[in-house]
């Protein structure tokens, strides 16, 4: 009774034609709702409560944004989107002025409402309605019995078909199910190539992205198929509510979900998802008291290829503990438009319950479904709400999540499951409002609620919540199976077997996922249905097919440009330029994707959109508007509060400013990120950042602190059974420990990944976990085996079309034949080397490989190509920023002075350079270069100074272990040990 005396004392402000009600977060203009995101509605709150007074930027951003995540540009949106939500020109002049170096103020005259004037009101336009409701419609005999009703046959073909119904589709999560944001180590030996593999994972995370817009937008805006033979579609739109009585708003979206479960209890009849439905009639008039007219339904009719449409209206009369309500329904054929059947109930909304089962046992009859059995019922009414209080909640809860006010939906869910803590559906929504923010780890722990609470409920929605768990623990062998048995279940329904597209193709099998699409198109209809298009492009991708991917995602458009669906049109849009090659073309598709996304009103898709523009700006070396739009996308999942949407935006930045070479920016942004997971949990991003900082850090040394980051992040995959990261993890680290010196330690880890890779499909983190223990095996002086190892790579990799590994492998086998002195093998393996690292542009990687094929053409003769490949290695060194890239190159060119006259001067620099990668822990290095300096001093005639340069080497070597060190200091000058290709 508290609460509510504190919402009733709290005023409604009314300015112009519009009226402001903070408490239900409502904007009015002449009666009609104004959307705002939820930042821009808490701006004009903040500026409406003082208006008339200055309020400064400062105060401002402290109050919407008190993490300081964000910069001023953010605030200067928010006001625009307000001035353009006011309508400043159209609806009373002039509201927000700019007090110059200050901030804004309210200018519009403002009245504070009492919000019991606004219920007195609000009750008189209900007896209003109500008096006119009674003269329009005939009510049945008694009008106070709850199941009283009026049917009106209109003529429903009653015949059979073929099963299609599954419940509305859920919301999804607002992240993928692998964080792409953190830098990644090199394990290369002795190479450059820290930053190639920084941009070998740029593109696993553009990959990502792609499979989050996926995730999101196909299930946020699904479609049914046009051809009914699929079996009977239903779409239920919006109930209006005849009060406009923000109190009673949850009745629609509440009425909506409880009559789709309803109507689903026949696998003869299938509703189609209100994510679906939302789009398709925003530019339609509100129906009628008997539905839509002929000209919307045959639009309603296109673009969501349904049978029937279902409409109506609600009307909660009455005070005190006892409020009524009337509801009316209207069902039409979508195909012929005619009008099918309507229906009245009335009773207290306590009984809601009750008149939503009557109502849908009558709507199951008039299309045609068969009786309901016993059992099937009872499965029923344990997914609907136990109480209308419940219901409430859950209402407005749905009604949040639609508008993407995830923290509004998430508070009401709690208070849902308070009330009725072994409702399954209520865990299952509070899974995806976590989500929505960002919190992995509290969404799964309410998915794994809902599971829990899961019996009794029907087969179908027992499956989507084991479903539901299985994506947000990222297993996607569960996944794969319970689609596989949700689309037995619903054979002829499209959607399940979309989504176990989309499910193996996250998994990494394209080929079964391929079998699953070509079965389902055998289904009529599929082949024009933009959907199967838009999987097509998932496999493509998983292949890593541009061109067909580019191809389907271009059929996909023109699809959905036909049935005119803008949901997704700008799904295609999207996937077409993220596979579109031409700049231009990518920028001017995203931004209308964008568009499109904004004017559905689909801020998550508007997100990735900018996310994704700023990846194809960063790829074409556009940093400056990179930035600008990776802040654009950050600002928009900042006003729906998606956490996870912005440490997305913070990896992306990390990896772009690293690549730029702006180490201080990349740790700043990686640690922003490194807050926000460890704010909301999130323990696979927490891993990422880790790894990603560590190998900030890592430039500067391979300290204990990096050491340390490593092994945070190796605990944190085994803590939440994260696998990929885990073998990623274990095999940078191992690389850390070689050039630590710790070469022990460094086998047993690289065997650890190695062994658990071999459980993966996944030949890129395979490749890695080989390269690594192969390098370690190298150190150690077992030169065989890692030549066998290096040679399997090489292989493998030139097989599946990966340059990088292909490359890398040939640099080191390179390096393990110039070694050995046998500088015509080098000298091949070099040049195979470097024309890989050109055709990927990896500068770190043809940088050494330049710098070592001058030191062989000087071992073989060869002057002019000596000369030519020492200028090529320097220009190149100037594109390379990190020094544990640049090290190596510096080793070689020192190196090839000292062998070409400057001996003395050059012997000086590599002692600094070894001095200086011992205090970075660079262990490995730091012997590389003081090999170097015994092999230059050898060319000389001090003796004394050789001997003694030698036999601390050697005892350095042996004694962490470097055999391969040790074996080229005896090997001399003269080898029989021939390497291979």
């Amino acid at each position: 009774m508290a609460a509510l005396m504190s919402a009733m004392e709290k005023p409604v402000y009314r300015f112009g034609e519009f009226e402001l009600d903070p408490e239900e977060r409502r904007l009015l203009v002449r009666g009609e709702p104004v959307a705002l995101t939820p930042k821009v509605f808490d701006t004009l709150v903040l500026l409406v409560e003082r208006a008339g007074h200055a309020v400064s930027k400062d105060e401002l951003m402290h109050a919407l944004w008190p993490r300081g995540f964000v910069d001023e540009s953010n605030l200067t949106k928010h006001i625009w989107l307000i001035r353009k939500a006011l309508g400043e020109a159209d609806h009373g002049g002039r509201c927000i002025e700019t007090v110059p170096k200050c901030g804004y103020r309210f200018v519009a005259p403002v009245q504070c409402i009492a919000r019991e004037e606004i219920a007195l009101r609000q009750s008189m336009v209900t007896t209003s309605r109500m008096e006119a409701a009674s003269l329009a419609v005939s009510e049945p005999g008694d009008s106070a019995s709850a199941a009283a009703s009026t049917i009106v046959e209109r003529g429903i073909e009653d015949r059979q078909r073929p099963v299609v119904g599954a419940v509305p589709a859920a919301m999804p999560p607002s992240q993928s199910s692998a964080p792409s944001g953190a830098p990644t180590r090199s394990v290369v030996f002795g190479s450059a190539s820290r930053r190639r593999v920084w941009l070998a994972a740029l593109g696993a995370g553009l990959a990502a992205v792609v499979v989050l817009i996926a995730w999101r937008t196909m299930t946020q805006q699904p479609s049914a198929l046009p051809n009914r033979t699929l079996g009977t579609a239903v779409a239920i739109v919006a109930f209006n509510n005849l009060s406009q009585n923000a109190k009673d708003a949850w009745l629609g979206p509440a009425l909506g979900e409880m009559l789709a479960t309803e109507i689903a209890a026949s696998d003869r009849l299938h509703v189609l998802p209100d994510e679906l439905v939302r789009p398709a009639r925003a530019d339609l008039a509100v129906p009628l008291a008997g539905g839509y007219a002929a000209q919307s339904l045959a639009a309603l009719r296109t673009r969501l290829g349904t049978d029937y449409v279902l409409s109506g209206s609600y009307l909660v009369s009455g005070a005190g503990e006892q409020p009524q309500l009337r509801l009316d329904l209207s069902l039409q054929d979508a195909r012929s438009g005619a009008a099918v059947a309507t229906l009245t109930r009335s009773g207290a909304v306590a009984d809601l319950s009750a008149l939503v089962i009557q109502a849908g046992a009558v709507l199951r009859e008039k299309l045609g479904a068969p009786l309901v059995s016993g059992s099937q019922l009872r499965e029923v009414a344990a997914a609907q709400p136990p109480t209308a209080e419940v219901a409430r909640h859950v209402g407005f809860a749905l009604d949040a999540l639609h508008k993407y006010d995830a923290a509004r939906a998430r508070d009401e869910l709690l208070q849902a499951i308070a009330q009725a803590p072994g409702y399954a559906p209520a865990y299952m929504y509070l899974a995806q409002a976590w989500s929505a923010l960002g919190y992995r780890a509290k969404a799964l722990a309410a998915s794994k609620q809902a599971m829990a609470n899961a019996h009794g409920l029907p087969e179908e929605q027992r499956l989507q919540i084991e479903t539901q768990q299985y994506r947000m623990q990222a297993d996607h062998s569960g996944t794969v199976e319970t689609l596989r048995k949700l689309a037995a279940l619903r054979a002829h329904n499209p959607e399940y077997s979309l989504q176990l597209v989309e499910a193996l193709c996250a998994a990494g099998k394209p080929d079964e996922a391929a079998l699953v699409l070509t079965a389902l198109h055998k289904l009529p209809g599929i082949d024009d249905d933009p959907r199967a298009e838009l999987a097509a492009v998932k496999i493509a991708n998983v292949r890593d097919d541009a061109k067909a991917a580019g191809a389907h995602a271009q059929r996909a458009l023109q699809l959905a440009q036909a049935r005119g669906d803008p949901g997704l049109i700008a799904n295609a849009q999207l996937q077409l330029g993220i596979a579109s090659g031409d700049t231009a073309t990518a920028q001017s598709l995203l931004r209308q994707a964008a568009t499109d996304y904004s004017r559905i009103g689909n801020p998550h898709g508007e997100a990735l959109s900018y996310q994704n523009l700023g990846n194809v700006l960063f790829a074409r070396d556009q940093i400056a508007p990179a930035r600008e739009t990776y802040q654009h996308a950050m600002t928009i999942y900042q006003g729906i509060g998606d956490l996870g949407g912005v440490a997305a935006i913070y990896d992306e930045l990390t990896r772009m400013l690293w690549s730029a070479g702006d180490r201080d920016g990349a740790e700043t942004a990686v640690r922003q990120s490194l807050q926000i997971a460890r704010e909301t949990n999130d323990l696979e991003r927490q891993a990422w950042n880790l790894t990603g900082l560590a190998t900030l850090l890592a430039d500067e040394s391979d300290s204990d602190e990096v050491s340390a980051m490593y092994q945070q992040a190796i605990a944190l995959d085994e803590q939440a059974g994260i696998r990929t990261h885990h073998v990623y993890a274990l095999a940078t680290y191992g690389d850390l420990l070689r050039q630590r010196g710790e070469l022990a330690q460094a086998t047993r880890i690289c065997n650890e990944a190695l062994k658990e890779v071999k459980t993966l499909s996944d030949a890129w983190l395979l490749a890695t976990a080989e390269f690594g223990c192969a390098q370690t095996a190298l150190d150690r002086g077992d030169v065989d085996a890692a030549v066998t190892s290096l040679k399997a790579i090489e292989k493998n990799a030139i097989a599946s079309g990966d340059t990088f590994n292909a490359a890398n492998a040939q640099l080191v086998l390179g390096q393990i034949a110039m070694g050995r002195q046998q500088w015509a093998d080098a000298r091949a393996l070099l040049e195979s080397s470097l024309r890989g690292w050109t055709v990927s542009q990896g500068f770190a990687g043809q940088a050494v490989s330049e710098s070592l094929l001058a030191l062989c053409y000087s071992a073989l003769g060869d002057t002019a190509a000596r000369d030519k490949a020492a200028a090529q290695a320097t220009t190149l060194r100037g594109q390379v920023n990190q020094r544990a890239e640049v090290l190596p190159v510096d080793l070689a060119l020192t190196q090839l002075r000292g062998e070409t006259g400057a001996r003395e001067s050059a012997i000086d620099r590599l002692r600094a350079l070894a001095d200086d990668a011992d205090k970075r822990r660079w262990k490995g290095l730091a012997m590389e270069a003081r090999l170097a300096v015994v092999q230059l001093l050898e060319r000389g005639n001090d003796a004394a100074a050789t001997k003694k340069s030698r036999d601390d080497l050697a005892a350095s070597a042996r004694q962490l272990g470097f055999g391969w060190v040790t074996q080229r200091l005896a090997m001399g000058t003269n080898t029989d040990a021939p390497v291979t290709r």
